[in-house]
């Protein structure tokens, strides 16, 4: 086989955090793919896909689905933005706005939650949308 076509293998790794969650990180070189296992679920979730080129975790959300209403404010996962080094901002995208923000702006400004008793989350660091102004990314023409 020409070497040119081979794929470097995905390397893979899993990080729990305190409460038994499991992040599981797909390394392929280029980019990386993030998914989260709660301990009380049985299937995983996606959280993103990092680009490693641009240190960006890309992020896409349904403003219905996973909007904190409380807040009107979207939650991210705190020990992956806390302990991140292959990243240094955030590309929220959602069905109606999209933001780059960094992550330094969201561990500074967020407000902590965590849902143990409904339905086992992970520690969860919530960002206004409405704080999210001077990110908002320009449509593109």
């Amino acid at each position: 086989m020409n070497d040119i076509n081979k794929q470097k293998p995905e390397e893979i790794r899993v990080i729990s955090d305190d409460y038994g969650n499991n992040l599981t990180v797909f390394n392929n070189g280029k980019r990386v793919k993030v998914r989260l296992k709660l301990i009380k679920e049985s299937k995983s979730r996606s959280i993103g896909v990092i680009n490693l080129e641009r240190k960006i975790l890309e992020v896409k959300r349904n403003r219905t689905k996973h909007l904190f209403r409380k807040f009107n404010a979207y939650g991210f996962n705190h020990k992956l933005i806390a302990d991140a080094k292959l990243f240094d901002k955030i590309r929220l995208m959602d069905d109606i706005e999209e933001w780059l923000i960094p992550k330094k702006f969201i561990l500074d400004n967020g407000k902590f939650l965590n849902f143990l008793n409904k339905g086992g989350f992970e520690l969860q660091i919530f960002i206004p949308i409405d704080s999210l102004n001077e990110f908002k990314k320009q449509p593109k023409i």
